[in-house]
């Protein structure tokens, strides 16, 4: 595998991410703004190998995957997600969009997309008002988004991202979310972590309760706490997330915090004849989401990620109409297919927030 100048972040992540998002991604729960919410990373993806393009040809599938993913939203558009029959904008889905079409090098296209996330009612749909409400994962995401695109940062929507960010920054180093109900969780805190390390401006509290989240000696769980519990239960998309977000705030490579969930995630991996490929928390399957996110974290820690390529670079539709797309259920999935073409690309977080 060709691997692309690992950036060091020393002026700076996921999920998503994520994931993702408002509903089903991996911006760490945030709800889209009528759809009903999800504390999903990443949606659960699985499919059959196809006819494959050759064997590891990570990057052109990436191409071909981002080809697709534009034919499915105009151009400077918001991508929507349907719900019981009705379509909802999903801005964390356009999230994952844009970076997808960074990975692939269509930039033109990526920032075009990521303008309609920084209109004043996107960002209010987004992330919330900002007074009655407000989302940690969310508005690390979309800042996150915004500077990889090219963006300014300093008004998005009329508002001060990374002062909103924040404010929502406990005394113990969680970003929590404002108003009713709080949605945060590690890929959350992952997605806030890595946004403010891309504007020299992560707190270092909040970086080390992320850190602190690890599972001994292990994985990153889901949920946060004060301080990783006694049955701590790692997880995949958690795990990539954090890693990712460590990375770009700043961790070495061979950190223990680092190499350690690196080695778990390597221990929960699968690897047959097709390569290498992770489960989510809810499927005995292989998950193209978390296989994706995962591939992601192995490249933001230096690590080999080339078996788990060409699992993906193996789900690829590779004829008809949905050529370039990864499937959901049997469907073609623009959140799949966009999580997927990052990670073929050999690209990790640190890499595309760079």
């Amino acid at each position: 595998m060709n691997r692309r100048p690992h950036l060091l972040l020393a002026t700076s992540v996921t999920l998503s991410l994520g994931l993702l998002a408002g509903c089903s991604s991996d911006d760490g729960g945030a709800p889209a703004a009528s759809a009903p919410a999800t504390t999903d990373a990443t949606t659960d993806a699985t499919s059959g190998p196809t006819d494959p393009p050759a064997a590891g040809d990570g990057e052109s599938a990436a191409t071909a995957a981002a080809t697709w993913l534009q034919s499915q939203a105009a151009s400077g558009t918001v991508f929507q997600t349907e719900f019981d029959g009705v379509a909802y904008d999903d801005y964390g889905l356009t999230g994952d969009v844009v970076l997808a079409l960074l990975a692939a090098d269509q930039d033109d296209a990526a920032q075009e997309y990521a303008a309609a996330l920084t209109t004043d009612e996107a960002v209010a749909a987004y992330v919330g008002d900002g007074t009655t409400a407000q989302y940690a994962g969310a508005t690390g995401k979309l800042l996150a988004v915004v500077d990889a695109a090219d963006l300014p940062t300093s008004s998005v929507g009329g508002r001060d991202l990374v002062a909103e960010l924040l404010a929502l920054q406990t005394e113990e180093g969680r970003f929590s979310d404002l108003g009713a109900d709080d949605y945060s969780q590690t890929i959350s805190q992952s997605w806030a972590v890595a946004a403010l390390a891309t504007q020299d401006a992560a707190p270092q509290a909040a970086v080390d309760y992320l850190a602190a989240q690890q599972c001994e000696g292990s994985g990153f769980p889901a949920q946060l706490s004060p301080a990783a519990p006694a049955d701590c239960t790692p997880d995949v998309d958690a795990t990539a997330f954090a890693v990712s977000a460590l990375v770009v705030a700043g961790a070495d490579e061979d950190a223990p915090v680092v190499v350690q969930a690196l080695a778990w995630l390597d221990s929960v991996g699968a690897t047959d004849d097709a390569g290498t490929s992770w489960a989510s928390a809810d499927s005995d399957g292989p998950s193209i989401n978390s296989t994706a996110v995962a591939v992601s974290a192995l490249e933001d820690g230096d690590a080999d990620a080339s078996a788990a390529i060409t699992w993906l670079v193996a789900q690829q539709v590779t004829d008809g109409d949905d050529a370039g797309a990864f499937l959901l259920a049997d469907e073609p999935d623009v959140r799949t297919t966009a999580q997927a073409a990052v990670a073929l690309a050999g690209e990790g977080l640190d890499d595309l927030l760079g």
